[in-house]
């Protein structure tokens, strides 16, 4: 029993926040355009800071074993090749193929991944998971383009947008910046450092409030088989497949949560983004399948907490 409530008071305040976004999107304190902004900006200030004062204020000894990341590479490289095999014999719709794919491989590992952590581990050096998504959201955003444009748009992708992409995003600017000031040994003034301290704290607070602002349950009557294949995959394939690998390679405590955070989270609201820009997408498809694997994420998460908490690996 004790174990049960250590786990409900880890996941509960992550979707007690995404409620809250809900609430307040259906009482009017916020509109779609509104969480749009917000998003927005949480993407591109809010969660870059926290990444780089993570990052920024690691023990340097955390990017001497290169272990996770190896593992957060291979499996997701090999998970995103598998998915592009195996979808298009599932569904035949080119508009949902792509749309599927990067449904089931991305997940919201810095926004959902951050505040979990910080749920459990509460005031320890969250820079294991802000280091892993160096690797992993440079990872998440090439794959995504290129299932996107070969299967959506037909065609093949090109490396140099591709690439341009990943440069342009917010993570890899400061993680890089992070990464090149604590190699040199490099320290803000106090008040600096407090100044991003306190914006990075509200991050994770903001994130899933808006989140929570932007879900919406319309329009899921024609995507019942592709919903149900996508949220199954994501939320409970998935989590039964890595989650055992991990653990049977030794990975344990902060390392086997930023696993489960990997592979276990819901589909992130930039893969509605994502798909929105692209031609030929079905981008209200993206947009249900990141609605309800976070609203059964709920339970699934719990679940897979419980069991990992029984056993002694986290």
């Amino acid at each position: 029993m004790r174990t049960f409530f250590t786990t409900l008071d880890i996941v509960l305040p992550i979707f007690l926040l995404i409620a809250l976004g809900f609430l307040l999107r259906q009482i009017g304190i916020l509109d779609e355009t509104g969480c749009g902004r917000m998003n927005t900006f949480a993407f591109n200030v809010l969660v870059p800071a926290m990444v780089f004062y993570n990052i920024y204020t690691a023990d340097a000894a955390s990017f001497r074993n290169p272990r996770l990341l190896l593992f957060c590479t291979g499996s997701v490289t090999a998970l995103f090749l598998l998915l592009m095999a195996a979808v298009p014999r599932l569904e035949r719709d080119p508009a949902r193929v792509g749309v599927m794919i990067q449904g089931i491989f991305r997940s919201s590992f810095v926004v959902l991944g951050m505040g979990l952590a910080t749920s459990m581990y509460p005031g320890q050096d969250m820079s294991i998971i802000a280091i892993a998504s160096t690797v992993v959201a440079p990872l998440f955003n090439a794959c995504a383009v290129i299932c996107l444009e070969v299967h959506s748009q037909g065609r093949r992708p090109d490396p140099k947008k591709i690439a341009l992409d990943v440069i342009k995003n917010p993570l890899i600017l400061v993680s890089i910046l992070a990464v090149l000031l604590l190699a040199a040994g490099i320290r803000f003034p106090a008040a600096i450092d407090t100044a991003i301290k306190s914006v990075s704290s509200t991050a994770t607070t903001i994130s899933l409030i808006v989140l929570g602002g932007g879900l919406t349950f319309r329009g899921i009557g024609s995507y019942k088989k592709e919903l149900a294949v996508a949220v199954a995959a994501k939320l409970l394939l998935l989590p039964l497949v890595f989650i055992p690998i991990a653990v049977w390679l030794g990975f344990s405590q902060m390392e086997l949560l930023c696993i489960l955070i990997l592979f276990a989270s819901p589909s992130p609201v930039t893969a509605s983004i994502m798909a929105r820009n692209t031609p030929g997408a079905d981008w209200q498809l993206a947009g249900q399948i990141v609605v309800f694997s976070t609203t059964l994420s709920v339970v699934s998460l719990f679940c897979i907490l419980y069991v990992l908490l029984s056993l002694g690996l986290l």
